[in-house]
């Protein structure tokens, strides 16, 4: 991916199949879930919320803890890691072996939001 083609995609902004990270969050084992969980997307880091880029410095160790993220959600999963200069995205393939749940729980993208499914959707998304 070029520079080019990742600001286009910001100006879009937060939807079903994007989401902004200023920095590396605990909670990104629930957005990478939730995207397996739905149709897929990408997570872009060095994005604040309100579509500014404000780069994030990327290492080794910070690809590496975005990599355990992944593997940490249940049943396993697997990410791509792309540096486009300072920002990093991470592409979050729709799962083939749903439903994926991370420390036990469930996630869906729904929109631009990462929500927690409750019993009877999980019950539902078995179906």
């Amino acid at each position: 991916m070029i520079k080019k083609e990742l600001l286009e995609m910001v100006k879009t902004g937060e939807g079903l199949t994007l989401e902004f990270k200023e920095n590396i969050s605990s909670t990104l084992g629930k957005e990478i879930c939730s995207f397996a969980n739905s149709k897929g997307g990408k997570i872009i880091l060095g994005v604040n919320d309100a579509g500014e880029v404000v780069g994030i410095k990327t290492t080794n160790v910070l690809k590496s803890q975005i990599q355990t993220f992944a593997r940490n959600i249940n049943p396993v999963f697997s990410v791509d890691i792309e540096e486009v200069e300072n920002i990093l995205v991470v592409t979050v393939p729709e799962g083939t072996k749903k439903p994926y749940s991370v420390n036990g729980q469930f996630f869906l993208r729904i929109g631009a939001n990462c929500q927690q499914l409750n019993r009877d959707e999980i019950r539902d998304f078995f179906k």
